[in-house]
Protein backbone atom coordinates (compact mmCIF):
# COMPACT_ATOMS: atom_id res chain seq x y z
CA UNK A 1 0.00 0.00 0.00
CA UNK A 2 1.76 3.30 -1.42
CA UNK A 3 1.08 7.11 -1.09
CA UNK A 4 -0.47 8.05 -4.59
CA UNK A 5 2.22 10.10 -4.99
CA UNK A 6 1.67 10.45 -8.74
CA UNK A 7 -1.93 12.70 -8.25
CA UNK A 8 -0.15 14.41 -5.26
CA UNK A 9 2.33 15.66 -7.33
CA UNK A 10 -0.28 16.60 -9.89
CA UNK A 11 -2.17 19.02 -7.10
CA UNK A 12 1.46 19.88 -5.84
CA UNK A 13 2.82 21.08 -9.31
CA UNK A 14 -0.63 23.11 -10.02
CA UNK A 15 -0.81 24.80 -6.14
CA UNK A 16 2.37 25.44 -6.80
CA UNK A 17 1.84 27.56 -9.97
CA UNK A 18 -1.01 28.98 -7.97
CA UNK A 19 1.21 30.22 -4.74
CA UNK A 20 3.21 31.80 -7.22
CA UNK A 21 0.58 33.89 -8.59
CA UNK A 22 -0.79 34.91 -5.21
CA UNK A 23 2.54 36.62 -4.43
CA UNK A 24 2.59 38.56 -7.47
CA UNK A 25 -0.98 39.35 -6.49
CA UNK A 26 0.02 40.12 -2.70
CA UNK A 27 2.96 42.12 -3.63
CA UNK A 28 0.81 44.45 -6.15
CA UNK A 29 -1.87 45.04 -3.82
CA UNK A 30 0.66 45.86 -0.85
CA UNK A 31 2.75 48.26 -3.50
CA UNK A 32 -0.49 50.11 -4.67
CA UNK A 33 -2.49 49.77 -0.81
CA UNK A 34 0.30 49.20 1.68
CA UNK A 35 -2.01 49.05 4.94
CA UNK A 36 -5.06 51.81 4.19
CA UNK A 37 -8.27 52.30 5.26
CA UNK A 38 -9.09 51.07 1.64
CA UNK A 39 -7.53 47.44 1.62
CA UNK A 40 -8.80 46.65 5.06
CA UNK A 41 -12.33 47.75 4.07
CA UNK A 42 -11.88 45.25 1.12
CA UNK A 43 -10.76 42.63 3.13
CA UNK A 44 -13.76 43.09 5.27
CA UNK A 45 -16.54 42.24 2.72
CA UNK A 46 -14.20 40.00 1.92
CA UNK A 47 -14.78 37.97 5.03
CA UNK A 48 -18.63 39.41 4.84
CA UNK A 49 -18.98 37.14 1.63
CA UNK A 50 -16.51 33.88 3.64
CA UNK A 51 -19.10 34.06 6.51
CA UNK A 52 -22.20 33.95 4.11
CA UNK A 53 -20.04 30.70 2.61
CA UNK A 54 -19.93 29.35 6.35
CA UNK A 55 -23.65 30.07 7.49
CA UNK A 56 -24.53 27.60 4.05
CA UNK A 57 -21.71 25.13 5.39
CA UNK A 58 -20.59 24.25 2.18
CA UNK A 59 -17.18 22.48 3.04
CA UNK A 60 -18.80 20.54 5.96
CA UNK A 61 -22.14 19.39 3.57
CA UNK A 62 -19.93 18.18 0.64
CA UNK A 63 -17.88 15.84 3.45
CA UNK A 64 -21.11 14.49 4.71
CA UNK A 65 -22.55 14.57 0.97
CA UNK A 66 -19.58 12.15 -0.71
CA UNK A 67 -20.11 9.04 0.81
CA UNK A 68 -24.04 9.34 -0.54
CA UNK A 69 -22.86 10.47 -3.71
CA UNK A 70 -20.30 7.58 -3.90
CA UNK A 71 -23.50 4.93 -2.36
CA UNK A 72 -25.95 6.07 -5.17
CA UNK A 73 -23.44 6.33 -7.98
CA UNK A 74 -22.98 2.44 -7.11
CA UNK A 75 -26.24 1.07 -6.56
CA UNK A 76 -27.95 3.79 -9.06
CA UNK A 77 -25.54 4.86 -11.69
CA UNK A 78 -23.48 8.49 -12.07
CA UNK A 79 -26.70 10.37 -12.90
CA UNK A 80 -28.59 9.50 -10.20
CA UNK A 81 -24.93 10.70 -7.80
CA UNK A 82 -24.65 13.79 -10.08
CA UNK A 83 -28.32 15.13 -9.20
CA UNK A 84 -27.84 14.75 -5.39
CA UNK A 85 -25.24 17.06 -5.92
CA UNK A 86 -27.63 19.71 -8.03
CA UNK A 87 -29.99 19.29 -5.53
CA UNK A 88 -28.03 20.45 -2.59
CA UNK A 89 -26.77 23.42 -5.35
CA UNK A 90 -29.57 24.26 -5.70
CA UNK A 91 -30.78 24.84 -1.82
CA UNK A 92 -27.60 26.27 -0.60
CA UNK A 93 -27.14 28.96 -3.73
CA UNK A 94 -30.95 29.74 -2.82
CA UNK A 95 -30.07 30.60 1.30
CA UNK A 96 -26.71 32.45 0.10
CA UNK A 97 -28.96 34.17 -2.19
CA UNK A 98 -31.17 35.24 0.38
CA UNK A 99 -28.50 35.66 3.11
CA UNK A 100 -26.52 38.17 0.64
CA UNK A 101 -30.18 40.77 0.36
CA UNK A 102 -30.47 40.50 3.26
CA UNK A 103 -27.03 41.91 4.62
CA UNK A 104 -27.02 44.70 1.46
CA UNK A 105 -30.79 45.58 3.16
CA UNK A 106 -28.91 45.93 6.69
CA UNK A 107 -26.42 48.39 5.12
CA UNK A 108 -23.95 49.03 8.61
CA UNK A 109 -25.16 47.42 11.26
CA UNK A 110 -23.38 44.13 10.28
CA UNK A 111 -20.41 45.93 9.49
CA UNK A 112 -20.42 47.71 12.56
CA UNK A 113 -20.55 44.14 14.37
CA UNK A 114 -17.88 42.82 12.03
CA UNK A 115 -15.52 45.94 12.31
CA UNK A 116 -16.04 47.91 15.53
CA UNK A 117 -12.95 49.17 15.61
CA UNK A 118 -13.52 50.90 11.67
CA UNK A 119 -13.88 54.52 11.51
CA UNK A 120 -17.77 55.45 9.80
CA UNK A 121 -16.27 56.29 6.41
CA UNK A 122 -14.40 53.14 6.37
CA UNK A 123 -17.69 50.94 7.18
CA UNK A 124 -19.22 52.52 4.18
CA UNK A 125 -17.11 51.72 1.71
CA UNK A 126 -16.71 48.30 3.11
CA UNK A 127 -20.83 48.12 2.67
CA UNK A 128 -20.14 49.46 -0.73
CA UNK A 129 -17.96 46.91 -1.76
CA UNK A 130 -20.01 44.11 -0.85
CA UNK A 131 -23.14 45.49 -2.68
CA UNK A 132 -20.70 44.60 -5.42
CA UNK A 133 -19.43 41.21 -4.23
CA UNK A 134 -21.43 39.75 -2.21
CA UNK A 135 -23.66 38.11 -5.04
CA UNK A 136 -20.66 36.53 -6.15
CA UNK A 137 -21.05 34.49 -2.91
CA UNK A 138 -23.90 32.18 -4.89
CA UNK A 139 -21.80 31.52 -7.68
CA UNK A 140 -18.93 30.81 -5.63
CA UNK A 141 -20.68 28.57 -3.35
CA UNK A 142 -21.79 26.65 -6.63
CA UNK A 143 -18.66 26.08 -7.75
CA UNK A 144 -17.56 24.48 -4.73
CA UNK A 145 -19.77 22.17 -4.99
CA UNK A 146 -19.23 21.44 -8.23
CA UNK A 147 -15.10 20.67 -7.67
CA UNK A 148 -16.06 18.60 -4.65
CA UNK A 149 -17.93 16.61 -6.95
CA UNK A 150 -15.02 16.59 -9.50
CA UNK A 151 -12.71 15.50 -6.40
CA UNK A 152 -14.93 12.89 -5.23
CA UNK A 153 -14.49 11.31 -8.95
CA UNK A 154 -11.00 11.12 -8.34
CA UNK A 155 -10.68 13.99 -11.19
CA UNK A 156 -7.57 15.68 -9.68
CA UNK A 157 -5.71 18.56 -11.44
CA UNK A 158 -8.96 20.02 -12.57
CA UNK A 159 -10.20 22.08 -9.89
CA UNK A 160 -6.52 23.46 -9.30
CA UNK A 161 -6.27 24.76 -13.01
CA UNK A 162 -9.73 26.48 -12.54
CA UNK A 163 -8.00 28.50 -9.35
CA UNK A 164 -4.88 28.88 -11.72
CA UNK A 165 -6.86 30.78 -14.64
CA UNK A 166 -8.90 32.74 -11.54
CA UNK A 167 -5.52 34.03 -10.31
CA UNK A 168 -4.14 35.14 -13.43
CA UNK A 169 -6.84 37.05 -14.20
CA UNK A 170 -7.25 38.84 -10.97
CA UNK A 171 -3.10 39.46 -11.24
CA UNK A 172 -3.95 40.96 -14.88
CA UNK A 173 -6.59 43.01 -13.96
CA UNK A 174 -5.06 44.36 -10.74
CA UNK A 175 -1.68 45.17 -12.80
CA UNK A 176 -3.39 46.78 -15.27
CA UNK A 177 -6.25 49.42 -12.99
CA UNK A 178 -4.70 49.18 -9.50
CA UNK A 179 -1.77 51.62 -10.11
CA UNK A 180 -3.38 54.43 -8.93
CA UNK A 181 -4.78 52.71 -5.39
CA UNK A 182 -8.50 52.61 -6.87
CA UNK A 183 -9.77 49.78 -4.86
CA UNK A 184 -12.54 48.93 -7.73
CA UNK A 185 -9.17 47.33 -9.19
CA UNK A 186 -9.22 44.50 -6.79
CA UNK A 187 -13.16 44.46 -6.80
CA UNK A 188 -13.44 44.13 -11.04
CA UNK A 189 -10.87 41.63 -10.75
CA UNK A 190 -12.74 39.47 -8.24
CA UNK A 191 -16.00 39.83 -10.28
CA UNK A 192 -14.27 38.81 -13.25
CA UNK A 193 -11.89 35.85 -11.90
CA UNK A 194 -15.31 34.05 -9.58
CA UNK A 195 -16.97 34.33 -13.38
CA UNK A 196 -14.11 32.80 -14.91
CA UNK A 197 -13.36 29.87 -12.37
CA UNK A 198 -16.89 29.47 -12.42
CA UNK A 199 -16.89 28.60 -16.17
CA UNK A 200 -14.15 26.93 -16.48
CA UNK A 201 -15.58 24.55 -13.86
CA UNK A 202 -19.09 24.15 -15.62
CA UNK A 203 -16.44 23.37 -18.79
CA UNK A 204 -15.14 20.23 -16.58
CA UNK A 205 -18.44 19.05 -15.67
CA UNK A 206 -19.70 18.96 -19.36
CA UNK A 207 -16.99 16.63 -19.94
CA UNK A 208 -17.92 14.19 -17.27
CA UNK A 209 -21.47 14.65 -18.68
CA UNK A 210 -23.05 16.47 -16.18
CA UNK A 211 -26.33 17.70 -16.24
CA UNK A 212 -27.94 20.17 -13.98
CA UNK A 213 -31.06 19.82 -12.89
CA UNK A 214 -33.25 22.70 -10.76
CA UNK A 215 -35.51 20.49 -8.70
CA UNK A 216 -35.86 20.67 -5.08
CA UNK A 217 -37.43 17.03 -4.81
CA UNK A 218 -34.80 14.20 -5.13
CA UNK A 219 -35.66 10.55 -4.87
CA UNK A 220 -31.80 9.67 -3.52
CA UNK A 221 -31.17 12.97 -1.41
CA UNK A 222 -34.87 13.36 0.28
CA UNK A 223 -35.45 16.80 1.94
CA UNK A 224 -35.52 14.67 5.41
CA UNK A 225 -32.15 13.72 5.00
CA UNK A 226 -30.90 17.09 3.84
CA UNK A 227 -32.43 18.92 7.03
CA UNK A 228 -30.61 16.09 9.25
CA UNK A 229 -27.27 16.94 7.41
CA UNK A 230 -27.82 21.11 7.93
CA UNK A 231 -28.84 20.48 11.66
CA UNK A 232 -25.87 17.83 12.31
CA UNK A 233 -23.93 21.12 11.41
CA UNK A 234 -25.89 23.72 12.69
CA UNK A 235 -24.29 24.18 15.54
CA UNK A 236 -20.71 24.34 14.40
CA UNK A 237 -22.25 26.80 11.89
CA UNK A 238 -23.59 29.13 14.54
CA UNK A 239 -20.01 28.71 16.45
CA UNK A 240 -18.23 29.82 12.91
CA UNK A 241 -20.47 33.24 12.98
CA UNK A 242 -19.54 34.14 16.37
CA UNK A 243 -16.48 33.16 16.35
CA UNK A 244 -15.80 34.58 12.82
CA UNK A 245 -17.59 38.46 14.26
CA UNK A 246 -15.76 38.37 17.77
CA UNK A 247 -12.34 37.93 16.28
CA UNK A 248 -12.47 40.11 13.29
CA UNK A 249 -14.30 42.80 16.13
CA UNK A 250 -10.88 41.56 17.98
CA UNK A 251 -8.59 42.30 15.16
CA UNK A 252 -10.28 46.00 14.18
CA UNK A 253 -9.58 46.85 17.56
CA UNK A 254 -5.98 46.45 17.39
CA UNK A 255 -3.63 49.39 16.46
CA UNK A 256 -4.35 50.95 12.53
CA UNK A 257 -2.99 48.48 9.41
CA UNK A 258 -3.43 45.12 11.77
CA UNK A 259 -6.49 44.27 9.95
CA UNK A 260 -4.53 43.76 6.91
CA UNK A 261 -1.30 43.08 7.78
CA UNK A 262 -3.34 39.71 9.56
CA UNK A 263 -5.10 39.21 6.08
CA UNK A 264 -1.36 38.93 4.13
CA UNK A 265 -0.44 36.56 6.38
CA UNK A 266 -3.50 35.03 6.03
CA UNK A 267 -3.31 34.24 2.56
CA UNK A 268 -0.22 33.85 1.85
CA UNK A 269 -0.29 30.94 4.65
CA UNK A 270 -3.59 29.48 2.77
CA UNK A 271 -2.11 29.63 -0.36
CA UNK A 272 1.30 27.50 0.82
CA UNK A 273 -0.78 25.23 2.89
CA UNK A 274 -2.87 24.38 -0.85
CA UNK A 275 0.79 23.38 -1.98
CA UNK A 276 1.54 21.07 0.52
CA UNK A 277 -0.86 19.93 2.79
CA UNK A 278 -4.02 20.06 0.16
CA UNK A 279 -3.04 17.64 -2.02
CA UNK A 280 -2.61 15.03 0.59
CA UNK A 281 -5.41 15.31 2.56
CA UNK A 282 -7.79 15.45 -0.96
CA UNK A 283 -6.11 12.18 -2.00
CA UNK A 284 -6.36 10.99 1.31
CA UNK A 285 -9.93 11.45 1.66
CA UNK A 286 -11.11 9.58 -1.23
CA UNK A 287 -8.58 6.54 -0.34
CA UNK A 288 -9.42 6.19 2.60
CA UNK A 289 -12.79 5.37 1.90
CA UNK A 290 -12.35 3.05 -0.23
CA UNK A 291 -10.30 1.24 2.50
CA UNK A 292 -12.88 1.91 5.17
CA UNK A 293 -15.42 0.14 3.04
CA UNK A 294 -13.28 -2.49 3.22
CA UNK A 295 -13.12 -2.64 6.86
CA UNK A 296 -9.66 -3.33 7.02
CA UNK A 297 -8.75 -1.61 10.42
CA UNK A 298 -4.68 -2.28 9.67
CA UNK A 299 -5.05 -1.27 6.09
CA UNK A 300 -6.44 2.18 7.36
CA UNK A 301 -4.43 2.74 10.31
CA UNK A 302 -1.18 2.38 7.49
CA UNK A 303 -2.15 4.56 5.45
CA UNK A 304 -3.10 7.12 8.00
CA UNK A 305 0.52 6.57 9.35
CA UNK A 306 2.31 7.53 6.12
CA UNK A 307 -0.24 10.47 6.04
CA UNK A 308 1.02 11.55 9.22
CA UNK A 309 4.99 10.95 8.09
CA UNK A 310 4.40 12.68 5.03
CA UNK A 311 2.61 15.72 6.64
CA UNK A 312 5.22 15.86 9.48
CA UNK A 313 8.15 15.54 7.14
CA UNK A 314 6.45 19.22 4.54
CA UNK A 315 6.00 20.60 8.28
CA UNK A 316 8.78 21.44 8.61
CA UNK A 317 9.98 21.53 4.94
CA UNK A 318 7.58 24.55 4.89
CA UNK A 319 8.91 25.95 8.21
CA UNK A 320 12.77 25.90 8.06
CA UNK A 321 13.09 27.98 4.99
CA UNK A 322 11.54 30.85 5.73
CA UNK A 323 12.54 31.13 9.77
CA UNK A 324 15.79 31.67 8.07
CA UNK A 325 15.12 33.79 5.38
CA UNK A 326 11.66 35.21 5.65
CA UNK A 327 11.68 38.15 6.77
CA UNK A 328 14.52 39.61 3.77
CA UNK A 329 11.77 37.77 1.35
CA UNK A 330 8.97 39.55 2.60
CA UNK A 331 11.11 43.03 2.21
CA UNK A 332 12.53 41.79 -1.26
CA UNK A 333 8.65 41.52 -2.05
CA UNK A 334 6.83 44.19 0.21
CA UNK A 335 9.12 46.82 1.34
CA UNK A 336 8.14 50.59 0.99
CA UNK A 337 6.75 53.48 1.08
CA UNK A 338 3.23 51.70 2.32
CA UNK A 339 5.16 48.81 4.32
CA UNK A 340 7.66 49.89 6.29
CA UNK A 341 10.05 47.54 8.28
CA UNK A 342 7.58 47.58 11.41
CA UNK A 343 4.90 46.37 9.19
CA UNK A 344 7.61 43.47 7.68
CA UNK A 345 8.39 42.48 11.36
CA UNK A 346 5.02 42.08 11.92
CA UNK A 347 3.64 39.93 9.31
CA UNK A 348 6.69 37.91 9.52
CA UNK A 349 5.96 37.19 12.98
CA UNK A 350 2.24 36.18 12.36
CA UNK A 351 3.92 33.91 9.42
CA UNK A 352 6.37 32.44 11.52
CA UNK A 353 3.26 30.89 14.13
CA UNK A 354 1.28 29.94 10.83
CA UNK A 355 4.06 28.27 9.39
CA UNK A 356 4.67 26.21 12.72
CA UNK A 357 1.17 25.65 12.79
CA UNK A 358 1.31 23.18 9.26
CA UNK A 359 3.21 20.70 11.53
CA UNK A 360 0.01 20.00 13.21
CA UNK A 361 -2.35 21.37 10.90
CA UNK A 362 -1.50 17.68 8.62
CA UNK A 363 -2.83 15.68 11.64
CA UNK A 364 -5.69 17.78 11.34
CA UNK A 365 -6.56 17.20 7.93
CA UNK A 366 -5.71 13.71 7.80
CA UNK A 367 -8.06 12.68 11.05
CA UNK A 368 -10.93 14.99 10.07
CA UNK A 369 -10.95 13.57 6.62
CA UNK A 370 -10.91 10.28 8.44
CA UNK A 371 -13.27 11.20 11.52
CA UNK A 372 -16.28 12.91 9.12
CA UNK A 373 -16.47 9.08 7.43
CA UNK A 374 -16.57 7.35 10.88
CA UNK A 375 -17.82 9.16 13.98
CA UNK A 376 -21.46 10.41 14.35
CA UNK A 377 -21.99 14.09 13.03
CA UNK A 378 -23.83 15.51 15.52
CA UNK A 379 -20.67 15.02 17.98
CA UNK A 380 -18.06 15.89 15.75
CA UNK A 381 -19.87 19.08 15.14
CA UNK A 382 -20.96 19.79 18.11
CA UNK A 383 -17.56 19.50 19.57
CA UNK A 384 -16.15 21.84 17.00
CA UNK A 385 -18.38 24.23 17.96
CA UNK A 386 -17.67 24.39 21.70
CA UNK A 387 -14.17 24.42 20.39
CA UNK A 388 -15.09 27.38 18.75
CA UNK A 389 -16.81 28.91 21.08
CA UNK A 390 -14.16 28.74 23.50
CA UNK A 391 -11.40 30.20 21.20
CA UNK A 392 -13.14 33.34 20.35
CA UNK A 393 -13.46 34.33 23.91
CA UNK A 394 -9.96 32.92 24.82
CA UNK A 395 -8.38 35.41 21.82
CA UNK A 396 -11.02 38.09 22.17
CA UNK A 397 -8.99 38.53 25.88
CA UNK A 398 -5.70 37.58 24.68
CA UNK A 399 -5.75 40.15 22.02
CA UNK A 400 -7.07 43.30 24.57
CA UNK A 401 -4.76 42.08 26.56
CA UNK A 402 -1.55 41.24 24.80
CA UNK A 403 -2.31 42.90 21.13
CA UNK A 404 -0.43 41.35 18.07
CA UNK A 405 1.32 38.69 20.19
CA UNK A 406 -1.69 37.91 21.97
CA UNK A 407 -3.20 37.15 18.11
CA UNK A 408 -0.62 34.81 17.43
CA UNK A 409 -1.00 32.97 20.68
CA UNK A 410 -4.78 32.58 19.96
CA UNK A 411 -3.78 31.68 15.95
CA UNK A 412 -2.21 28.56 17.60
CA UNK A 413 -4.17 27.45 20.45
CA UNK A 414 -7.43 27.75 17.92
CA UNK A 415 -5.29 25.54 15.43
CA UNK A 416 -4.57 22.88 18.22
CA UNK A 417 -7.88 22.90 19.47
CA UNK A 418 -9.36 21.86 16.29
CA UNK A 419 -6.71 19.31 15.89
CA UNK A 420 -7.50 17.31 19.02
CA UNK A 421 -11.49 16.78 18.43
CA UNK A 422 -11.02 14.72 14.85
CA UNK A 423 -8.55 12.33 16.64
CA UNK A 424 -10.76 11.84 19.69
CA UNK A 425 -13.61 11.36 17.53
CA UNK A 426 -12.17 8.49 15.60
CA UNK A 427 -10.57 6.88 18.93
CA UNK A 428 -14.12 7.31 20.34
CA UNK A 429 -15.65 5.36 17.29
CA UNK A 430 -12.81 3.38 15.65
CA UNK A 431 -10.12 3.09 17.93
CA UNK A 432 -8.55 0.74 15.74
CA UNK A 433 -8.15 2.73 12.58
CA UNK A 434 -6.11 5.19 15.08
CA UNK A 435 -2.39 5.72 13.90
CA UNK A 436 0.07 7.84 14.96
CA UNK A 437 3.30 9.13 13.87
CA UNK A 438 6.11 6.23 13.18
CA UNK A 439 8.43 7.09 16.23
CA UNK A 440 11.69 6.28 14.13
CA UNK A 441 10.53 8.14 11.12
CA UNK A 442 9.48 10.96 13.65
CA UNK A 443 12.95 11.25 15.27
CA UNK A 444 14.76 11.14 12.20
CA UNK A 445 13.13 13.71 10.96
CA UNK A 446 12.94 16.14 13.63
CA UNK A 447 16.93 15.48 14.04
CA UNK A 448 17.13 16.61 10.58
CA UNK A 449 15.39 19.60 11.28
CA UNK A 450 17.50 20.39 14.11
CA UNK A 451 20.40 19.97 12.43
CA UNK A 452 19.14 22.45 9.43
CA UNK A 453 17.78 25.19 12.44
CA UNK A 454 21.75 25.51 13.50
CA UNK A 455 22.72 25.37 10.36
CA UNK A 456 20.42 28.24 9.26
CA UNK A 457 21.54 30.34 13.02
CA UNK A 458 24.70 30.21 11.72
CA UNK A 459 24.37 31.39 8.36
CA UNK A 460 21.70 33.93 9.24
CA UNK A 461 24.60 35.47 12.24
CA UNK A 462 26.84 36.55 8.89
CA UNK A 463 24.06 39.61 7.91
CA UNK A 464 22.33 42.53 9.60
CA UNK A 465 19.13 43.33 9.46
CA UNK A 466 16.96 42.95 6.14
CA UNK A 467 15.89 46.77 6.20
CA UNK A 468 19.68 47.25 5.46
CA UNK A 469 19.36 46.28 2.40
CA UNK A 470 18.26 47.10 -1.13
CA UNK A 471 15.92 44.96 -3.04
CA UNK A 472 18.21 42.80 -4.73
CA UNK A 473 20.62 41.99 -2.25
CA UNK A 474 17.72 41.36 0.18
CA UNK A 475 16.43 38.84 -2.41
CA UNK A 476 20.19 36.89 -2.93
CA UNK A 477 20.33 36.82 1.33
CA UNK A 478 16.98 35.70 1.59
CA UNK A 479 17.49 33.00 -1.45
CA UNK A 480 20.71 32.07 0.20
CA UNK A 481 19.37 31.18 3.72
CA UNK A 482 16.65 29.27 2.85
CA UNK A 483 18.85 27.53 0.27
CA UNK A 484 21.30 26.25 3.21
CA UNK A 485 18.42 25.53 5.51
CA UNK A 486 16.62 22.98 3.04
CA UNK A 487 19.98 21.64 1.84
CA UNK A 488 20.68 20.77 5.37
CA UNK A 489 17.47 19.57 6.30
CA UNK A 490 17.09 17.40 3.13
CA UNK A 491 20.78 16.32 3.38
CA UNK A 492 20.40 15.14 6.99
CA UNK A 493 16.85 13.32 6.42
CA UNK A 494 18.83 11.72 3.29
CA UNK A 495 21.88 10.79 5.49
CA UNK A 496 19.66 9.64 8.11
CA UNK A 497 17.65 7.60 5.36
CA UNK A 498 13.86 9.17 6.01
CA UNK A 499 10.98 6.55 4.59
CA UNK A 500 9.88 9.44 2.25
CA UNK A 501 12.85 10.63 1.03
CA UNK A 502 13.98 7.27 0.36
CA UNK A 503 11.07 6.36 -1.46
CA UNK A 504 11.96 9.50 -3.96
CA UNK A 505 15.06 8.98 -4.61
CA UNK A 506 14.98 5.35 -5.32
CA UNK A 507 12.23 6.47 -7.87
CA UNK A 508 14.19 8.83 -9.23
CA UNK A 509 16.91 5.85 -9.48
CA UNK A 510 14.77 3.45 -11.07
CA UNK A 511 13.93 6.37 -13.70
CA UNK A 512 17.71 6.91 -14.05
CA UNK A 513 18.38 3.69 -14.67
CA UNK A 514 15.38 3.08 -17.40
CA UNK A 515 17.03 6.05 -19.03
Amino acid sequence: MNLDYRNIGKLFSLNTLNVLLSIVYSTLTVYYFGTSEQIEAFFAASVLGTAISRFVQTGQLVEIVVPRYHKVKQEIGPQAAMSVIATLCNFMVGIAFLLVLLFILGRTWVVNLLVPGFAMPTKELVWQIFCWTGFLMPIQIATNLFQGMLNAENIYGKVEFTNTISLFITVLILAVWGQDGNVMALVIGLILSVLAQFATTVYYLRQVGYRHSFSFVNPYFPLRDLFQAIVATSSYMGSVQIYTFVFNAALSLLPAGTFAIYRYAEVIYGKVANVFMIPVSTVFFNEINRFINQDNGQLVRGFVVKNLNLSYFLGFLILLPFLAGGQYFIWTLWGGSKFNAQDVQRVYGLLCVFFAITIISGPYMIFRKLAVSVAHPNFLYGAWAVAHLFSCALGYWLMQVWGIAGLMMQVFAHSFLMMLIPIYAVYRNKAHYIGLHNPTETFKVTVAAAVAALAAWGASTIWVGFANYGKLSSLLVSGLLASITVLAFVGSSLYLKVQELEIVRKKIAQLLNKA
